[in-house]
């Protein structure tokens, strides 16, 4: 997912004209998804501590490796957060403490305690809202580029549109889970053909907003066109997929990839143009 992340950053720096490469930005977004994840691994495992899911056990049998990634990746998450800019800094520690809230139980409702994830819908919208401000929002402000433009707005609505449909894969999977803890989610309240229906229109969205930045509103550039086009109806096709083999490691590696899908059409077709 760390990886991911920074894929989804850099296709925003492509989009707005910004260079490509290891900055305190991408290298700040690595290491906290990794911190993150790793964390949420280990609540995972203490809430769930008989579970046969084969990620639990691997998360079991190797624990001292996971607490070795979170001081890790902590450290260099403070380390890197002296190279950022003040607004840049601010929005992070926001982000970073929603993503926190996401796992950790904070507040108790009819003598149970309940997390953020655990809010009627509030899981999907906070996946959504700090994935897209991270990879579109943060470059902006680091970088001192215009949030108010129409480039901008179109990029940040193909974001959203992107990381939703992602969601809402895993939202799929996890009906079971979510049930069980009595999470609301989108698929459960409303079905999955609906949920099919809306993941249809989300991709529709995502070719028609990526075009259109693509062809008038970022510096021109054939791949970034194709690409536009390529990667959301790829995605689409993983997603179809995902119905057919609702396994943990495909969503880990496929389902997942999705975010990095666009960066690396991007990059495979500048070989050929």
């Amino acid at each position: 997912m760390a990886c991911c992340a920074v894929a989804l950053l850099w296709i925003t720096y492509l989009r707005a004209g910004i260079p490509v490469r290891l900055d305190s930005l991408s290298a700040f977004i690595f290491f906290a998804t990794l911190f993150q994840y790793t964390l949420h691994r280990f609540l995972a495992l203490r809430k769930h501590k008989n579970s046969d899911n084969e990620i639990l056990k691997w998360t079991a049998e190797n624990q001292f490796l996971f607490v070795m990634l979170a001081i890790i990746s902590g450290g260099m998450c403070a380390n890197l957060s002296f190279h950022l800019t003040r607004d840049t800094f601010f929005l992070l520690l926001f982000l970073g403490t929603l993503s926190l809230l996401y796992e950790l139980p904070v507040f108790r409702q009819d003598d149970k305690q309940m997390r953020l994830r655990d809010i009627w819908f509030f899981k999907i919208i906070l996946i959504t809202l700090v994935w897209s401000c991270t990879t579109a929002v943060l470059p902006y402000l680091q970088y001192e580029l215009n949030i108010y433009s129409t480039s901008f707005i179109v990029l940040l609505i193909q974001k959203i549109a992107l990381v939703f449909i992602v969601a809402l894969a895993f939202d799929i999977r996890d009906m079971e889970y979510d049930r069980r803890d009595q999470v609301i989610t989108i698929p459960i309240r409303f079905g999955l053909i609906r949920v099919r229906k809306l993941i249809i229109i989300l991709t529709a969205l995502c070719i028609l907003t990526g075009f259109i930045h693509a062809l008038w509103l970022s510096p021109f550039s054939m791949p970034l066109i194709l690409t536009a086009q390529l990667s959301p109806l790829f995605s689409y096709y993983i997603i179809t997929l995902a119905y057919r083999y609702p396994i943990d490691l495909f969503f880990i590696v496929a389902v997942d990839g999705i975010l990095a899908v666009e960066f690396i059409f991007a990059m495979l077709l500048k070989l050929i143009f």
